[in-house]
């Protein structure tokens, strides 16, 4: 075979090659088979597998460009004959022509030797034709060879010339076998007929190819003068470098601002009728007023009265000087950000006049520093930090000024460096000194990602100095919790300088310790403490003005729980048990007159609390029912009738008993047990839906019933309470309905309470003028001893109305307009519950009151009602309001009027 056929073979080979890195498609069928059936791809048997060309053969195999012998072998050392070549062509052809092989992907050079392959290979078969065609014209057919030959014999018959009749027998054989080579040359021109007419469409394809790539080749070229320089894309690129290079420096250069901003304040509530000052957060809690009309110290608290304040603060100017990227010039500091703010303040002259001044109000700076994070902060008017839960914890701020400093060396252990210091006029924690220096310093460091370990050193110079270590250290499934500190009180004696021994101070110091040590498991969580927290070991030895502490003062105890999450199953428990000191006063009776309890003594005696608890049953998503059971006991101490002695009972069944931790930090069980009524003695059920939970079965539905029986006393308690959030038509609905019922043997202690309430809000009604927005809230108690719901003269009452309107686009864009009105009246409610709250309780589902508490003794009744607006433009807030409170057991009203501006302009 010619050498342009070898060419052919390996282009044939390059375009098989490129369709495998094209999409895939399924294999087209060879042109030897039918079309409605793939063939099966064979195995070549006699090519080697280490061999060069195994992974071609193999792809055009795959394909189905070439499919071996009948026999299984390649037989890759034979020539390639053109009727082979011819088969390969036209396969090749059907995949193109399905689109398995796009001619697109063959790159230029290889179409060109393709096509002058083909057209060689044309050539040939060309001239075969030629050759057909003179047998054609010179053929004799098989009828006259019959005739020719028959003649010959009826010669030789004759006895003709044998000579002649020889030469006439060898032109018949050499007609014979040109007739033969005439019946294969026609076969084989018919078989390749197809193979021909495919290679023709395959010619025009590959020269539709080259010219396309020529048009190309001749665009660029008319094109190429309007090409940029090599040396003037160095150039630009060049230059772009060095405008990039500018830009990092000037976004890395020093920058320096001023801020500032105006935030006058003018205004004040008093009252101007009447002598009984009274609470109006009642009335605008839960509105667009809360907190305008509030004690300034106390906020929006409905247990302080709010008619006696002043709002006004001059100018409330402030201003400051920002600053950041400032490094040195090694660059081992680099200040990331740093401030200082100035604002007015009065203060009073050495003539005892109060003046109005510009003083200092805070400053910070923070960056890098050898590789590691600092910051540091100074604040004028509060200094806020926390140390650890026992010591320095106050994170509400300390009064006066201060600074908190934190740095982070680089260390593999990942310290942070934390110091503090200031003068503070909070009298927790000075031990009732006007003001006191105070300081502190405190290391964390991180043994892995998710544990750390801290020490520290607190000391308030006025009172006392406190040390501390905690730790939260987590490894595998089990966490370790918990913290020791020790406050001793400054007195000579406690330390070595004052002529003290350690032994002195250790003695004297007041103790905390707790750890905690939890294990999850997945389908069980487990839980066990340990606690000994001193007797006085309050806010005064902790140093803190934050009670963060999870265990209360005075008791040493232990405890473990157990909750699963396992399917439907429910179920947890807990055991606790501490002791505690429990003191008696008792009378000697000795002393009379005026004071007859002078020579009272208190006795000390410790005393135990057990209590455990358990639950059982089933949930399905957040909604979960269970049964549960808790026995608690205690030790108790109470005088003997005449006072003069105590009485001892241990292990007395109890109904319910402080469980010695903080609510707000620890809960019962260590939140893992999850017993309703922990450390009481109870039994009973419970059925509760969490609407918040993401598996709730109805998003924000929340729903209790429950029934506890307690067998010591003989007192049951069955409470069911729902609440709501949704939107309905536009409008915001946040309904809540409470019932229980108290029953005792003691007919006097039996009660029952309903209450019921609903808020409703819409968002602004951008298609109506001025577009307003609405609320209306409403909630009603009505508490009665026995089981009975009628109103009547001894029925506890409270009632919370609140309605308003808000115009969102007032006479000009961004302008706004509000007024309200409230409602709020309370029958036979305690003592304080006429001009101020116990808790702001009003639409919670879960409490009896609204604001107060029924009352046993010494009831009261009165009536709190409100109009109150506002007006605000562009950061601009003028609100009054008018306020009535009356006695409704004496009649008699106070009313009290304010009014508050506030403007906010930040430059």
């Amino acid at each position: 075979m010619k050498k342009s056929l070898f060419v052919l073979t390996a282009a044939l080979a390059f375009g098989a090659a490129a369709a495998q890195t094209a999409t895939p498609a399924t294999p087209a069928t060879p042109a030897t088979t039918s079309a409605a059936a793939a063939p099966q791809v064979p195995t070549l048997t006699d090519v080697p597998a280490g061999h060069w060309a195994k992974d071609a053969i193999d792809r055009l195999v795959s394909r189905g460009i070439i499919l071996g012998y009948p026999d299984g072998t390649y037989r890759g050392t034979q020539n390639l004959t053109r009727y082979e070549a011819a088969v390969i062509i036209a396969r090749l052809l059907d995949q193109i022509r399905t689109g398995d092989v796009p001619a697109s992907s063959i790159p230029a050079e290889d179409l060109t030797a393709l096509q002058n392959a083909i057209q060689e290979l044309a050539a040939d078969l060309t001239a075969l034709g030629v050759r057909v065609s003179d047998l054609e014209e010179n053929a004799v057919s098989r009828d006259d060879f019959s005739r020719l030959e028959a003649r010959v014999e009826e010669l030789a018959a004759a006895n003709g010339d044998a000579a002649a009749i020889a030469g006439l027998q060898t032109q018949i054989a050499e007609l014979t076998a040109r007739a033969d080579d005439y019946d294969a040359l026609r076969a084989d021109v018919d078989d390749n007929a197809s193979q021909i007419a495919a290679l023709n469409d395959l010619t025009v394809l590959l020269n539709q190819d080259i010219l396309n790539l020529q048009d190309r080749v001749s665009a660029v070229e008319s094109a190429q003068a309007d090409f940029v320089q090599r040396s003037d894309f160095d150039n630009l690129a060049g230059r772009v470098g060095t405008v990039e290079t500018r830009v990092t420096a000037l976004e890395n250069a020093p920058k320096f601002s001023v801020t500032g901003g105006l935030a006058p304040r003018i205004g004040r509530i008093a009252l101007t009728s009447g002598t009984t000052n009274f609470d109006v957060d009642r009335l605008t809690n839960g509105t667009f007023a809360a907190g305008v009309f509030s004690d300034l110290s106390a906020g929006a608290d409905v247990t302080v009265v709010d008619t006696t304040q002043n709002f006004n603060r001059g100018l409330g100017l402030t201003f400051g000087v920002r600053a950041s990227n400032l490094t040195t010039t090694n660059g081992s500091f680099v200040v990331s950000n740093a401030a200082i703010n100035f604002s007015t303040a009065p203060v009073t002259d050495t003539g005892g006049t109060v003046r109005r001044a510009i003083t200092l109000s805070d400053a910070s700076i923070n960056g890098t520093f050898a590789g590691g994070p600092f910051s540091v902060k100074y604040t004028e008017a509060s200094n806020a930090f926390k140390f650890s839960d026992y010591l320095f914890s106050n994170s509400d701020g300390l009064a006066g000024p201060g600074f908190v400093a934190t740095f982070s060396p680089p260390h593999p252990l990942n310290p942070t460096v934390t110091l503090v210091g200031g003068n503070t006029t909070n009298t927790t924690i000075t031990g009732g000194a006007a003001n006191s220096n105070y300081y502190g310093a405190r290391v964390v460091v991180k043994p892995n990602t998710n544990s750390t370990v801290g020490v520290s050193y607190a000391q308030v110079e006025t009172s006392r100095v406190g040390f501390g270590v905690d730790y939260n250290v987590t490894l595998g499934i089990v966490n370790l919790k918990g913290e020791g500190a020790i406050s001793i009180p400054n007195s000579p004696n406690n330390f070595i300088l004052g002529g003290g021994t350690i032994q002195n101070a250790f003695n004297n110091g007041d103790k905390a310790f707790y750890t905690e040590a939890r294990a999850n498991l997945g389908v069980a969580q487990f839980g066990a403490n340990f606690r000994t927290i001193g007797v006085n070991y309050g806010g005064a030895a902790a140093l803190s003005v934050n009670n963060t502490r999870p265990y209360d003062p005075n008791q040493t105890g232990f405890g473990a729980a157990v909750g699963t999450t396992l399917g439907p199953i429910a179920f947890g428990a807990y055991g606790d048990t501490y002791t505690q000191q429990v003191t008696t006063t008792l009378n000697q009776g000795t002393t009379t007159g005026t004071n007859p309890t002078a020579d009272d003594v208190t006795v000390t005696n410790t005393g135990r609390t057990v209590a455990f608890g358990v639950k059982a049953g089933a949930k399905l998503g957040a909604l979960e029912l269970v049964g549960f059971f808790n026995r608690t006991t205690a030790d108790t101490f109470a005088a003997n009738t005449a006072g003069t002695a105590v009485v001892t009972t241990r292990n007395a069944l109890v109904d319910s008993a402080d469980d010695k931790r903080n609510n707000d930090y620890a809960d019962p069980g260590m939140g893992i047990a999850g017993v309703p009524y922990s450390y009481t003695s109870t039994v009973g059920a419970r059925l509760r839906h969490d609407g918040t939970a993401t598996n709730a079965l109805v998003p924000n539905l929340n729903f209790t019933v429950q029934d506890a029986f307690y067998y010591g006393s003989r007192n049951n308690d069955f409470q069911a309470y729902a609440n709501y959030s949704g939107t309905l038509a536009g409008v915001t609905i946040a309904p809540l309905v409470r019932y229980r019922l108290f029953t005792s043997p003691t007919a006097a202690s039996a009660y029952n309470t309903l209450k019921y309430g609903v808020k409703l809000s819409t968002a602004p009604l951008t298609a109506v003028p001025l577009q307003p927005s609405l609320y209306a809230n409403v909630v009603n108690r009505i508490t009665n001893t026995g089981r009975g719901l009628t109103v009547a003269g001894g029925t506890t009452t409270e009632l919370l109305g609140q309605v308003g309107v808000s115009l969102n686009q007032f006479l000009t864009p961004g302008a706004t307009a509000k007024v309200g009105y409230s409602y709020y009246q309370g029958f036979n409610i305690a003592s304080a519950g006429a001009t101020v709250g116990e808790d702001d309780v009003a639409f919670s589902a879960s409490d009896d009151r609204v604001y107060s508490s029924r009352a046993t003794t010494g009831a009261q009744s009165g009536l709190v009602n409100g109009l109150y607006a506002q007006v605000g433009f562009n950061g601009l807030a003028a609100n009054y309001g008018i306020f009535r409170y009356t006695n409704l057991n004496t009649g008699a009203s106070s009313v009290g009027q304010g009014f508050r501006v506030n403007y906010t302009f930040n430059f």
